[in-house]
């Protein structure tokens, strides 16, 4: 009797779960997905052939399912998982929409597909989102920026290209390293580790040496030399955080920006440290010619680059309303444009160094850090 009743109870409460469990919680009927993945051909230059992989998740509840393609080119197809030829170079948003004959879904799923031009010339430029480092070139075409296989980082701010030795130096502010590669991505190594949150750095080329930020100064570092923790203080004692770097090198000094606050320099003989520029935050500056470009807090929402002469005199505003602190600022010689990064918007801007002709040049899907361009070939 007594099991009898232990048996009943069970059942019933089975029973009861069962029936919570239908009313009070239905299961969502499953529902399409589109995606695909794809590869590309001949090193992503034109003419290359793009081969679809179809992954749409297509449950058998919702009917038979069609493909419809779009390869932002003005064609399309209808297969499952279709092969395509690129002739021109160019930037291509593929579409895949499935239709259901069941539930009468349309889904869609984008993706942006880059076709480089095996004869395109111009000013190498690079830049990272933080993760990864992207190439494009400076010249009359449309911008067209490509992830360089190989180069991977953790939490990258900025970058330096060691033009002499055809080199890209990337700091890891996460990793607490100094990477360098070759232009290509390959030779990726340690460069120094155990550096304490380096972003901005600048080249020595008279006396071979990269100068580095931690979070309170900056250090310096022999370019030839393979010890891993080879370093040597230069600026001790900086509360405020210094990020930017910059080497004038005609007149052999270093400037600085913190980013709570101060534009500093100092002689590469290690004299003459001042601060030039009080109370201004910002993370990046460079010199040209005779003057600096920085970039400095004014309020949230609008980061302002500025210039100033090479004594912090005569500061001029070049450009407002940058988004957010600017971790990319670099100059093209030879366009004689001034690029800077704003990162919530995702855009790389241009502008003549006196301000003047300020534009959008490019526009991607991540923040954008460390823009350094290189020699023309």
């Amino acid at each position: 009797m007594k099991n009898s009743f232990i048996i009943f109870f069970l059942m019933t409460i089975g029973i009861c779960f069962q029936s919570c469990s239908d009313d009070d919680f239905p299961v969502p009927p499953a529902s399409t997905v589109p995606s695909f993945t794809y590869t590309i051909s001949n090193d992503e230059f034109a003419p290359a052939t793009v081969t679809f992989t179809n992954t749409s998740i297509v449950p058998g509840t919702v009917g038979n399912a069609t493909y419809y393609w779009n390869f932002g080119d003005g064609n399309s197809s209808t297969e499952t998982s279709p092969t395509y030829i690129y002739n021109e170079a160019g930037v291509y948003v593929v579409n895949l929409v499935v239709t259901t004959s069941g539930s009468l879904e349309i889904k869609e799923s984008s993706q942006t597909i880059v076709i480089k031009d095996p004869n395109a010339t111009g000013t190498p430029i690079y830049f990272t989102d933080g993760t990864k480092v992207y190439q494009g070139l400076i010249n009359t075409q449309a911008p067209i920026f490509t992830p360089i296989n190989g180069l991977v980082a953790q939490t990258s701010y900025g970058m330096a290209m060691d033009t002499l030795n055809n080199k890209l130096y990337i700091s890891d502010y996460g990793a607490n390293k100094i990477f360098r590669a070759n232009l290509d991505g390959s030779n990726f190594e340690e460069f120094r580790t155990n550096v304490d949150s380096p972003i901005g750095m600048a080249f020595d080329y008279e006396e071979n040496q990269l100068y580095f930020n931690t979070s309170s100064g900056v250090q310096r570092s022999d370019l030839s030399s393979t010890d891993l923790s080879q370093v040597e203080d230069f600026v001790t004692g900086q509360a405020n955080d210094p990020d930017g770097l910059a080497i004038d090198l005609v007149n052999r000094k270093l400037y600085w920006i913190n980013y709570d606050g101060g534009v500093w320099s100092k002689n590469l003989d290690g004299t003459g440290e001042t601060e030039i520029i009080p109370g201004v935050e910002g993370a990046s500056i460079i010199v040209v010619g005779n003057r600096i470009y920085y970039d400095e807090y004014v309020a949230s929402g609008d980061i302002r680059i500025k210039s100033a002469n090479l004594d912090g005199t005569g500061i001029t505003t070049i450009a407002v309303g940058v988004s957010r602190v600017v971790y990319g600022l670099a100059y093209d010689p030879y366009g004689e444009k001034l690029y800077w990064g704003d990162r919530r918007a995702y855009t790389m801007m241009r502008a003549n160094l006196d301000g003047s002709d300020a534009e959008i040049y490019y526009q991607g899907t991540a923040g954008i850090s460390g823009i350094v361009i290189g020699k023309r070939p």
